[in-house]
């Protein structure tokens, strides 16, 4: 143990009243009174606790990125086909209207008036009739009349059926032999073998023009020349 002057005993009992700071003192002198060492006792810091690693939150995959769609092909809009159909029914009844006006009432037409009439028939019929299909003096026919003035006229070589009336067939080709012709009781099968070409686009709302898409013989002279200039005018 170190000896200790007064002063640094008293600074070792800092806080104590004086009086025990004597007597202790006296009692330290004689060997009869612990004190500490000067130097303070070394305590240990308590050791600085590790902080715990912060869990981390697993990281989201990002989501993946979808591949742009390929755009599908555009189809025919329906509403464009229906127009078009529309156009074409149009276009047939006007044909119809202005045939049968020249033929009842050909007074009303000079020369003039008739041909470009004629000529306004033959760009609707070039408008109304499918592209691909072809007339020769050689082609098949069939005819089927019903108990009304509607009638149906098909070319069976080429697969090609016509609204006819029985007043036009009258008119062009009555006194032809070369087609052949049947008598429904009604006219439930020649609206359904209209359906069944207008499905395959091979059905036209109007009778066709003589000469370019009907070449039946239509006089006894065509009919004696069969094969000739049938239907020619």
């Amino acid at each position: 143990m170190t000896d200790l002057s007064y002063n640094q005993f008293r600074a070792s009992l800092k806080g104590t009243p004086q009086k025990e700071i004597s007597q202790a003192w006296k009692l330290y002198k004689k060997g009869e009174y612990p004190v500490l060492s000067e130097e303070p006792p070394v305590v240990e810091a308590p050791a600085p606790k590790k902080a715990a690693p912060k869990k981390t939150a697993p990281k989201k995959a990002a989501p993946k990125k979808a591949a742009p769609k390929k755009a599908a092909p555009k189809k025919a809009a329906p509403k464009k086909a229906a127009k078009e159909v529309k156009d074409k029914l149009a276009l047939c009844t006007i044909f119809l209207s202005a045939t049968e006006e020249l033929a009842r009432k050909p007074w009303l037409f000079s020369e003039v008036e008739k041909k470009k009439v004629l000529d306004k028939l033959l760009q609707i019929a070039q408008n109304t009739i499918p592209k691909e299909y072809t007339c020769s003096p050689s082609d098949s026919w069939k005819l089927w009349f019903g108990p009304t003035s509607e009638c149906l006229l098909i070319n069976t070589t080429n697969q090609m059926a016509f609204k006819i009336t029985r007043t036009w067939w009258q008119r062009e080709y009555n006194n032809t032999i070369y087609v052949d012709r049947e008598l429904l009781k009604d006219n439930k099968l020649i609206e359904l073998e209209k359906m069944r070409y207008a499905r395959m686009g091979k059905y036209v709302p109007r009778n066709p023009v003589p000469g370019i898409e009907c070449k039946l013989p239509q006089g006894v002279k065509d009919i004696t020349v069969h094969g000739g200039q049938a239907g020619g005018r």
